[in-house]
């Protein structure tokens, strides 16, 4: 890991294509390697996103009038809960498996290519990325396609962890969030706040966010991933200890809204 003395930015110290991107979010990403199981868990994911999305829209009071872009749309489960409050909605994401699921199980407008290649044939007014922005080779020039493509007034909105959260100070080397090669990028309120500004954004909300999750993804996570214990994992699902949903918010998850200059 990398910590800029200044700001206290830090990164790890990898630097991977796209090749290699893309070989990190094959089916596998989504289905034991980071995730139980992506496609199973859609209930709790959208119930999450409905709660982000009535968030994100107290800054999007027209949205009925207005497209939005999600960049990492995974399977598309956000998009599917945005898609009656927005006018139009399309999605980006380098997992050729999760945009195939997008498009052929929810009918949605989304491809598998790299953002900075992309090319907006009308200019969205809203961008989002959730859960994204940490695994990206190159945030910063992110950032800027992202100012260069949306219209004055425009809405960005993402989600990331909180490296300076009482938790990530607490947990150091031991931090959830910290697990590369998918999470390559760790900001703060302070860091993230700093890009943002640089690249023309003016920020509108910066709270720490909650977020729903199923208790038997959070044993896998625990007992399989990185305990290694999936004889009692699997005794716990027999007993269906598991199968009910938890709300949590710790503090080290950052929901930022900016707004082009």
């Amino acid at each position: 890991m990398l910590t800029c003395a200044e700001c206290k930015f830090t990164t790890a110290n990898l630097t991977l294509s796209e090749e290699q991107l893309r070989e990190l979010y094959t089916a596998d990403y989504f289905t034991g390697n980071e995730y139980r199981d992506y496609v199973a868990d859609r209930a709790v994911i959208e119930k999450q996103f409905r709660r982000r999305l009535k968030r994100l829209l107290r800054f999007v009071p027209d949205a009925s009038a207005q497209s939005l872009f999600e960049i990492g749309c995974a399977h598309g489960f956000f998009l599917e809960v945005a898609r009656s409050a927005f006018r139009s909605l399309a999605g980006i994401d380098l997992s050729e498996q999760a945009v195939a699921y997008a498009r052929q199980n929810l009918g949605l407008e989304a491809r598998s290519a790299d953002f900075l290649r992309h090319q907006f044939a009308v200019a969205p007014d809203v961008i989002c990325l959730w859960d994204t922005i940490e695994h990206l080779a190159r945030p910063d020039l992110y950032l800027r396609k992202i100012a260069d493509s949306l219209p004055r007034g425009g809405v960005l909105a993402l989600t990331t962890g909180d490296l300076d959260s009482w938790l990530a100070r607490a947990r150091g080397s031991k931090w959830r969030q910290i697990h590369p090669p998918t999470h390559l990028h760790y900001f703060s309120r302070k860091t993230l706040s700093k890009l943002l500004l640089r690249n023309g954004f003016e920020i509108e909300c910066t709270k720490s966010e909650g977020m729903y999750r199923r208790v038997e993804s959070m044993a896998y996570i625990v007992l399989c991933l990185k305990d290694n214990r999936r004889q009692l994992y699997s005794w716990l699902r027999r007993t269906r200890l598991l199968d009910w949903d938890l709300y949590l918010n710790l503090g080290d998850i950052l929901f930022v809204v900016a707004r082009k200059a």
